[in-house]
């Protein structure tokens, strides 16, 4: 499968029909509350870690695997961040063992996908469970993070547009690239597409496999980090649950669970449609396990779309 066009066109998805939708209710409901720039700029930035789990989330969906260990393993990376700056390390060292014990859950995964045939939805629940039991054991309480030069990232702003929100963007860029223009890309459609045809033209499937889990890892580390600044503290269930919100989104954008098909920048308006429906719920003062029951029926009626949508189109073939 050759991807040679690199326009950034909006793709064609749900995720534009929910962004539309979500700011005509909120608008409404909130009596012209919703949509002003403090909201939209606080939209952005909040959004901005489940915007980077959803690049994770995005990337094993395509090649036909699941990661359900991001949220607590982002969780995990936020306490290792706080354990490590009380311990009084330096910075760049803190933030960097923070992502690579992201890394570290990644390969984990990785090797145990790519090299058994364990299905990923097992593996990965397994090592959410040891995520999980790994920060609570390092910090069972919150860990509080003040470093001046975190907080003026968090809050810059470059125009309207947050930090956090640029970064999650240039990863989205840096990814849209790599989709795009090399062969590694086309690796990851063809894997997700369809395995044997991946084997034969030459692909590795196994390290395939187990580098997207790699990535994963990683993405979750440095969303950890993000979101430990954004609160100024981190606890072992901080992240928790986001992992759903990040495979809502993904579905939300059009990608196919079945591997093989999508669009990053449909994972992205997923992602800030998914937030703006929580942004929206937050205004109205609905507590956070009212919004994950409200999340949970949205992944079900988004993938109940998704499959009469392909029995459709597979009855007009």
């Amino acid at each position: 499968m050759k991807l040679k066009d690199t326009k950034l066109r909006l793709p064609k998805t749900g995720a534009i029909y929910a962004i539309v939708l979500f700011s005509i209710f909120y608008s409404v409901l909130l009596h012209g509350q919703y949509l002003t720039l403090t909201n939209i700029v606080n939209v952005l930035r909040q959004s901005s870690t489940l915007c980077i789990l959803t690049i994770a989330a995005f990337l094993t969906i395509l090649t036909h695997q699941l990661d359900l260990s991001i949220g607590y393993v982002a969780s995990l990376s936020g306490v290792v961040l706080g354990m490590m700056l009380d311990a009084g390390y330096p910075l760049l060292v803190c933030i960097l063992a923070a992502v690579l014990s992201g890394t570290a859950f990644g390969a984990l995964n990785g090797v145990i996908a790519g090299f058994t045939t364990i299905p990923p939805f097992i593996i990965t629940l397994a090592t959410m469970n040891i995520a999980k039991s790994a920060a609570l054991i390092l910090n069972s309480g919150t860990l509080s993070i003040s470093v001046p030069i975190l907080k003026t990232l968090n809050d810059l702003q470059i125009g309207f547009v947050p930090f956090p929100a640029i970064l999650a963007l240039l990863l989205y860029l840096l990814f849209f690239w790599v989709l795009k223009k090399r062969r590694y890309g086309t690796a990851l459609y063809a894997v997700g597409g369809k395995e044997e045809a991946a084997l034969t033209a030459g692909i590795n499937v196994k390290w395939t496999k187990t580098s997207v889990y790699l990535i994963s890892g990683t993405l979750a580390g440095l969303a950890g980090v993000v979101y430990a600044v954004r609160l100024n503290s981190a606890n072992p269930t901080a992240a928790a649950g986001l992992e759903l919100d990040a495979i809502c989104s993904v579905v939300l954008g059009g990608t196919a669970l079945t591997g093989g098909q999508g669009s990053i920048w449909g994972a992205y308006l997923g992602a800030i449609a998914i937030y703006m429906l929580r942004n929206g719920m937050n205004m109205f003062g609905i507590r956070i396990i009212e919004q994950m029951t409200v999340i949970g029926l949205v992944l079900i009626l988004i993938l109940a779309f998704d499959v009469f949508n392909r029995r459709k189109g597979a009855v007009k073939k």
